[in-house]
């Protein structure tokens, strides 16, 4: 029979392991995140630069504000983003849009206080071709 001793530490190395693959866990979670969240940012930008470019040809083909927005919101629709257009603004013959969109992520658009990292807002302004 033995005597557990005040001091005893026997089970100390495999609470410290948990402990540990606890953190890695969600460091690679994290990791994961992160990485979404900079795709996103990349495919709104690229999202954003396509949307203005098809609108300032449309406005200097035109010269219609509003077709050049409905162009501007149908290559939204045509891209499958589930993007959406905060600004739209014709000056001259540039036009500047405001692409918002949610980045898909494990963790991070989950929790109330990190909500708004997930949201990626791009803003571009294009010029006709030509």
């Amino acid at each position: 029979m033995s005597r557990v001793s005040p001091g005893d530490e026997s089970g100390l190395i495999g609470k410290l392991i948990v402990a540990w693959l606890v953190v890695a866990a969600l460091l690679v979670v994290l990791a994961i995140d992160g990485g979404s969240i900079l795709v996103a940012r990349y495919h709104a930008a690229d999202l954003a630069q396509d949307v203005a470019f098809a609108a300032a040809e449309s406005f200097a083909a035109t010269g219609d504000v509003q077709t050049a927005r409905e162009i501007a919101l149908s290559e939204l629709e045509r891209s499958g983003s589930s993007a959406r257009l905060k600004r739209f603004d014709v000056n001259g013959s540039e036009v500047t849009v405001v692409i918002v969109a949610r980045a898909g992520t494990l963790l991070l658009g989950r929790l109330p206080f990190t909500g708004h990292v997930t949201k990626v807002t791009v803003t571009d302004t294009a010029s006709p071709s030509g």
